[in-house]
């Protein structure tokens, strides 16, 4: 090789070498540049946090963009920001007219990419989730009760635009998760994500049932740019406070907490861990510790749906139900009398029929709800128009603690029917999975089934689109089960 060859072989190497170079300087120039400003910010009486993360958070999304902007990284942080930064509680500062809650920025900032990037980028891809049917069913039965009752509509205009907002929000939420997730190891690790994250949730809640103190009221403190809003003081009920932990209500929290406690038991069929089974005491420790009779008649749903869909093993799993009895009554002692108490059929007929004013018992509801339903019996009055009361202001409509109930009076019998069919149709899809053999995959199939199961159950016992910590996470259970149907047919 002549000396002229060589030196052009050399000569990219060298580029390389100079680039790195240039590169490891700019690196060091930004590092100086943050730490100045992190100075800059402390002496003039200001939070230094807010301008590192402004330095920081770029270099590191640079560094680890392939993980960090890989889909289900971002599906992911959507989920933990749901579980951990409590909805309603907590605002970014900006002084604009809207209510930017954390969970709302995020989420239509990765749905817009990520439609965005169905237009631009081969690889990624709409799938659809085999529910489409009834799915159209009920949107157009929100569509329908929209149009023919324009005039109510105009009237609530800003709550109806809000409510039709999130449904467009769940489902583009139930299309992404089943998009983005194309493999079982993928799957298996926003599952593992959800039940920790869920475990750590619900040792919050029993910390808070214990002492009475909420722990995510100071997230505001570890992240300056978070604006907590009081929302009063903690409801109590049997030996300790009802716990909230990051959810809206003890109700909401006690629901989302049990539709993770399922997939626990797919986790210790596949991994065969202990640890797993740690997880679903917490979660069902967790549960009780909001003190919800709708968490209590979950919990029951939960079980009859494994002795429906897969009798013998969880008949053999039974046992295991004996030592969590008597964890409860360990730790959390008069809990298992408080709840025989306040499920007493008596109990329950006595409270639920009284009438006080816009909040009556659900039973004393059935009554005039049922009247004022036949004055609209299949369109409805229009979705999201039932608006309890505007700026605390009475007069409002009647409180309804039945989800159902409210769906017939808003959208009728027809937008009613699509969404009982979407519950129907994914859970009989994922039962004749379940039961087709005993792979963890089939358990997956029984686990979400449970876990839709339990949430549709609970929709009679409390207005679950009102809180949207559990009703997101259950049309995510929708796009989990249109990606394990999708890889059963595969």
């Amino acid at each position: 090789m002549t000396a002229g060859a060589a030196a052009v072989h050399r000569a990219p190497a060298g580029d390389a070498t100079q680039a790195a170079r240039r590169r490891e300087t700019a690196l060091w120039a930004v590092v100086l540049l943050a730490l100045l400003a992190a100075f800059g910010a402390t002496a003039a009486g200001m939070h230094p946090l807010p301008v590192l993360t402004l330095f920081v958070a770029p270099l590191v999304l640079v560094a680890g963009q392939r993980f960090l902007l890989a889909w289900s990284t971002l599906l992911g942080t959507i989920l933990l920001v749901i579980l951990f930064i409590p909805i309603r509680r907590y605002t970014v500062g900006g002084g604009l007219p809207i209510e930017l809650e954390p969970y709302r920025v995020l989420i239509a900032l990765v749905l817009l990419c990520w439609i965005l990037a169905l237009a631009a980028d081969r690889d990624v891809r709409w799938r659809p989730t085999g529910l489409e049917a009834p799915i159209a069913v009920f949107a157009g039965g929100i569509l329908i009760s929209l149009a023919l009752n324009v005039g109510r509509v105009n009237e609530v205009s800003d709550v109806v635009i809000k409510q039709v907002s999130f449904f467009v929000s769940f489902f583009l939420t139930t299309y992404f998760v089943a998009s983005v997730i194309k493999t079982q190891a993928q799957l298996d690790r926003i599952l593992r994500l959800i039940v920790l994250g869920g475990a750590v949730l619900a040792g919050a809640a029993l910390f808070e049932w214990r002492t009475g103190e909420n722990l995510f009221n100071g997230l505001g403190r570890f992240v300056p740019f978070l604006q907590y809003q009081d929302i009063g003081e903690a409801m109590l009920r049997g030996n300790g406070a009802r716990a909230l932990a990051s959810a809206q209500h003890p109700i909401a929290l006690g629901a989302v907490l049990v539709m993770l406690l399922p997939l626990t038991v797919y986790l210790y069929r596949r991994d065969n861990r202990v640890h797993w089974l740690v997880c679903s005491a917490l979660l069902t420790l967790g549960a009780l510790a909001s003190g919800s009779r709708t968490a209590a008649l979950m919990l029951i749903t939960l079980g009859l749906a494994f002795l429906w869909l897969k009798r013998a093993e969880a008949l053999r799993l039974a046992p295991l139900v004996l030592p969590l009895i008597l964890v409860i009554q360990v730790v959390m002692p008069g809990t298992l009398g408080t709840f025989r108490g306040i499920l007493q059929p008596s109990h329950i007929i006595n409270e639920q029929s009284a009438q006080m004013g816009t909040g009556s018992g659900r039973i004393a509801d059935l009554g005039p709800s049922l009247a004022e339903f036949s004055q609209a019996p299949f369109v409805g009055q229009g979705f999201g128009t039932r608006v309890v009361s505007r700026d605390g202001e009475p007069g409002g409509a009647q409180i309804l603690d039945d989800q159902w109930l409210g769906l017939l009076l808003e959208v009728g019998a027809i937008g009613t029917l699509g969404l009982l069919w979407l519950f129907v149709r994914a859970v009989r899809r994922l039962a004749r999975r379940a039961r087709s053999d005993t792979s963890p995959e089939s358990w997956l199939a029984a686990t979400l089934a449970a876990s839709l199961m339990a949430y549709a159950v609970g929709m009679f016992t409390f207005d679950s689109f009102a809180f949207i910590q559990v009703t997101f996470f259950c049309f995510v259970m929708l796009g989990f089960t249109a990606v394990v149907l999708r890889r059963a047919e595969d």
